[in-house]
Order: structure tokens, then sequence, then C-alpha cells
């Protein structure tokens, strides 16, 4: 069988885009690990400062599932912790939610901060979001800890040691 040019042309077009789409789809899947890399490093920083820190240090010393009362007992400085970790940790759970940031990088990198803040500050958020008339009021937290708390109930939950122990470069 003999080809002529109109046939080989259409091989080589063939090819060509055959080849494209390939070089298209590998330039997708690049530019989605480096935008999950991204996403990864904007969690961190994001969630990495002196007031998270001191924040999550006042909020912990709630009693796990505390009570509204607990939080006003424990005076206005408590109360401004919790706003000021949960408008970041909103960000977050907004993040998964979009599927910017993967919940599993979250449950690995906060998953444990987002779940003991949720266990003290439901209550008081509860009450908050009656008092003052807004039901999305740290909504992200509550849905970000609910995921990672199915994620972790599924999937079960080991520290990073156990798992990645025998890990090498």
């Amino acid at each position: 069988m003999h080809l002529d040019l109109a046939a080989w042309l259409n091989i080589v077009s063939t090819i060509a885009i055959v080849g494209a789409l390939i070089f298209a789809a590998l330039q997708v899947r690049q530019g989605n690990v480096k935008r999950r890399d991204q996403a990864a490093v904007t969690l961190i920083q994001t969630t990495q400062s002196e007031g998270w820190t001191r924040a999550f240090e006042l909020i912990r010393r709630l009693p796990e599932d505390a009570q509204a009362s607990d939080v006003d007992n424990a005076g206005v400085e408590v109360a401004r912790a919790i706003i000021e970790f949960g408008v970041r940790l909103e960000s977050v759970g907004y993040l998964v939610f979009r599927r910017n940031v993967d919940i599993g990088t979250v449950d690995d990198l906060i998953g444990g901060a987002a779940l003991i803040f949720w266990s003290r500050a439901k209550n008081w958020s509860l009450r908050e979001r009656k008092r003052s008339g807004n039901p999305k009021f740290v909504e992200w937290c509550e849905w970000l800890a609910n995921r990672i708390a199915s994620r972790r109930e599924q999937l079960g939950h080991k520290p990073a040691e156990e798992l990645y122990g025998d890990w090498r470069e």
C-alpha cells in the first residue's frame, strides 16, 4: 500500500494533535500539583502566627464540650481568641470546600487543632449565632471540624511517626 501526500499529512496532523493533547494534559497536571503545593504553603502561612498560637493556647484551656458559660466565665480574652482563631479557620474550611486545599493536607497539618477548637467553641458559637442573628458565624469552622471527624472515623487516625516512621529521602 502506497500512501500519498494527503494521507501522510493526515497521519502527521493526527500525531501532532495527539501530542498536543498529551502535552496539555501534562501541563494541567503539573499546574494542579503546583496549585496544591502553593495552597499548602498558604495554609501554613495563614495558621502560623503568634496571634494564632496565643488564641489556640487560650481556647485549649477550656474544657472539651465547653458550655457558653464556660467561655463567658473565662473572660473577654478567651471570646476574642475564639473569634481570632475562628476567622482564620473559616478561611481554611472554605478553601477545603472549594477544593483549593486537600482535606488530607489540612487534617495532617491542623486537623487536631480544628477539632480541639470546635469541641471548645461550639456551644458558645451556636449561642452567638442566635444572639447576633447571624447563622453563618464560624460556619466553615463547624463544617471543617465535621469533615475532619468523619474522615478520621472512616480512615482512622495515627500520628505521623507511626504512619511514616520508615520514610527515607
